[in-house]
């Protein structure tokens, strides 16, 4: 641990370049699910649900059959229009218990929302067809798979509307897309920019990891006060649920402004100007790496056990004892390890899905993305196996 820590490797997130913004070459993603289908560029990933519930027309006392394993921020959209939150199962391997769903079915069942956990896909062969027979909306949440194209289970192309989120997987202040097989109407068009003061607050973050990704090329980044290298975990609100469980950060919840907005310029430049294939091949190189490291440490128990053809990976996703400590760990050594959705809904108990509170409060997720370089990833994986063999 201590020979890591004299050897610093930066590790953290992705960051935002000049090279980005100025000297991108053009990459069409025209072959890409967007471009098949009617898009809208949002702010957030989430701003395109409530944007829904304006052209499906839904209202209070409609049900909306949603995964109990969730971010929270999915869910409030609809909450604030009325609807009925109807959870159904999620296993441990993040699968959607199909059985359980169906048994939820009502006649006040309006939509049925479905989530691509990390870039893998759900199957939706069934649902997809039941949804069009009973004339019920189906929703695929791809915010962490923006650039996944599995080849047995397509993703954002079966249900009637998929949303994105540009910033879990690009190097963007904003951005977020709603997508369709046929044109939306919107509650007030066109939707307006973001103020320039926002756009440059989020630009903070990706700028301060641009230049520490600079020192760490030019030799430096093991020299920086801790202060800057340690990569800080997602801090969720100090407040609790009524169950007594540790509540979403209160940004999480629907903002009637967020809505309002699209996605910023520089966002949508980036978006165009990137190459999905370069990055889907970069991010499954980087997790096929800690996937081998992993397979030979107990310590890391993998959620899931392949990586399918055409899927971009979002993160590597792990189940650890003491996640706490060994997110904390890795932190310090400049891993931008999370406690991935750690944080619950203050309007639900959860007691009924013991699933879902087990991947909340056990799944850890180490940084696979398309600016890591191979270094990088034996940096992580000689971590991940210090922490192990302690």
């Amino acid at each position: 641990m201590d020979k890591l820590k004299n050897n610093l490797c930066y590790t953290g997130l992705p960051g935002i370049t000049l090279r980005d913004i100025f000297f991108r070459k053009s990459c069409s993603i025209g072959s890409g699910v967007f471009h098949q289908r009617h898009v809208i560029y949002t702010h957030k990933g989430r701003s395109g649900l409530g944007l829904l519930c304006h052209h499906w027309n839904l209202k209070a006392g409609h049900e909306i059959l949603m995964p109990a394993y969730n971010c929270g921020t999915e869910i409030d959209p609809f909450i604030h229009y009325g609807l009925k939150i109807i959870f159904y199962r999620v296993n441990c391997e993040a699968k959607i218990d199909l059985d359980d769903l169906q048994r939820r079915l009502t006649t006040k069942t309006k939509v049925i929302y479905v989530t691509h956990y990390f870039g893998w896909p759900q199957n939706l062969d069934f649902l997809s067809t039941y949804c069009r027979a009973n004339a019920i909306y189906l929703v695929e949440d791809c915010a962490m798979a923006l650039f996944s194209n599995p080849v047995d289970y397509p993703i954002g192309t079966l249900g009637n509307a998929a949303i994105y989120s540009l910033p879990k997987t690009l190097p963007v202040p904003d951005g977020g897309l709603l997508t369709s097989p046929v044109p939306l109407i919107l509650p007030e068009a066109p939707l307006g920019s973001p103020p320039l003061r926002v756009i440059l607050k989020e630009m903070l973050p990706l700028l301060k990891r641009a230049t520490l990704r600079l020192t760490d090329r030019l030799g430096v980044y093991k020299y920086l006060p801790q202060r800057l290298t340690q990569s800080r975990k997602r801090k969720n609100n100090e407040a609790t649920t009524p169950a007594s469980f540790p509540e979403i950060p209160r940004s999480y919840y629907f903002n009637g402004s967020v809505e309002k907005m699209t996605a910023s310029k520089i966002s949508r430049y980036i978006l165009e100007h990137s190459c999905p294939a370069s990055i889907v091949k970069r991010r499954r190189e980087n997790y096929d790496k800690l996937f081998e490291s992993a397979r030979e440490d107990r310590s890391f128990q993998l959620l899931f056990n392949q990586l399918p053809e055409g899927v971009c990976p979002l993160y590597f996703p792990v189940f650890v004892k003491n996640r706490e400590e060994v997110c904390r760990r890795l932190n310090e050594m400049g891993i931008a390890a999370m406690q991935w959705w750690s944080g619950y809904h203050r309007a639900f108990d959860w007691a009924e899905f013991p699933e879902a509170r087990y991947l909340k409060d056990h799944v850890l997720t180490i940084p696979i993305h398309q600016q890591l370089s191979h270094l990088n990833m034996k940096y992580i994986s000689s971590a991940m196996a210090s922490i192990g063999n302690q």
